[in-house]
């Protein structure tokens, strides 16, 4: 009998709240705890003055909480997605009944997102109620975090179907990226690179209270996806016992 994706879609579920959801809720609440602990004076004159001001307080604060986290709690959801099945020998196991790879590594990932997204909006939501903070700006962070997971997942998904130092290539290909980057602003060459710094740039957007930008963040998102099916090829084509 051929194995029900979904019966192991409960089991990916579960071992994302065991192994993952507690690491990002503590990333995002750390942050959130320490920018509410600096700025306690601050916070007390805004919500006396109330009004737009409050709002753009809020919006710094809240543009500061992601661009401190949404690497972190991208690589975090996803590290190890493949890798680890093939480090620990458990895609023995797995792979025991005729499931396709592709189709296991796919759903994963997905579930990894949906999961990763309720743990992103339980720490917007607690967010919202420390600080004065517009529902757009919140909804802004939500999408950031959305085209982080697609972007900086992506990349490390396509790591961890090549070796297993997923996490560690994809902080070096970043600070890689963001060297190079600094040293030839607008260069040319520079666009096959991953596009870290447009999710950078769209966070200082949302820091000033301005829409965010559509077409960066699309490509962002087109990039990681791409980089996710490559890695799904890599899987459905190389021996997992290697």
């Amino acid at each position: 009998m051929r194995a029900r994706l979904g019966a192991y879609g409960l089991w990916q579920l579960r071992d994302f709240v065991f192994e993952r959801a507690a690491a990002i809720v503590v990333v995002l609440g750390l942050w959130t705890w320490l920018n509410y602990m600096s700025t306690t004076v601050a916070r007390t004159s805004v919500f006396v003055t109330g009004g737009v001001h409050a709002l753009e307080f809020g919006a710094n604060v809240l543009a500061q909480t992601v661009s401190l986290s949404w690497i972190l709690c991208a690589l975090l959801a996803v590290h190890g997605i493949s890798a680890n099945d093939r480090t620990t020998g458990r895609f023995r196991l797995i792979f025991a009944k005729p499931v396709s790879v592709v189709r296991f590594y796919g759903q994963a990932f997905a579930v990894h997102l949906l999961a990763y997204l309720l743990c992103v909006g339980a720490a917007l939501a607690v967010f919202s109620r420390l600080f004065p903070v517009s529902a757009l700006s919140v909804a802004g962070a939500f999408v950031l975090f959305v085209d982080a997971y697609l972007l900086v997942g992506g990349v490390c998904f396509l790591f961890s179907a090549i070796w297993r130092f997923d996490w560690l290539s994809t902080g070096a290909v970043l600070g890689a990226v963001a060297l190079v980057a600094s040293r030839n602003p607008g260069a040319w060459w520079l666009a096959p690179l991953p596009p870290f710094g447009l999710i950078f740039e769209q966070v200082t957007v949302l820091g000033k209270m301005r829409p965010l930008e559509a077409s960066p963040l699309l490509w962002a998102a087109a990039y990681g996806v791409a980089c996710f099916l490559l890695g799904l090829i890599i899987l459905k084509r190389r021996p997992l016992a290697t």
